[in-house]
């Protein structure tokens, strides 16, 4: 995931002090968008603060691997909350 330092940031805005302290919300993030297909993350509005479900929208897009620079991987990169 790219970008996930805004994403983190965002997540922890909205979020339940016990998810924030319970979840990987990068790791969480990535495996749901992986096995849904899509490329938005929404957070239940039993975890926000504001009981209100929170949509996280990003976009995949393909990067050099790190470990070989010269193929290309997908990857999520953040955009930001949906309003």
């Amino acid at each position: 995931m790219r970008n996930k330092e805004a994403f983190i940031k965002d997540f922890e805005a909205v979020a339940k002090e016990e998810i924030v302290k319970e979840v990987d919300p990068v790791e969480d993030a990535a495996h749901t968008m992986h096995h849904t297909g899509t490329t938005i993350f929404q957070l239940l509005g039993i975890f926000t603060k504001s009981e209100k479900p929170v949509n996280f929208k990003f976009e995949i897009k393909q990067r050099e691997k790190t470990d070989n620079p010269t193929e290309k991987i997908d990857d999520f990169f953040y955009i930001g909350m949906e309003e």
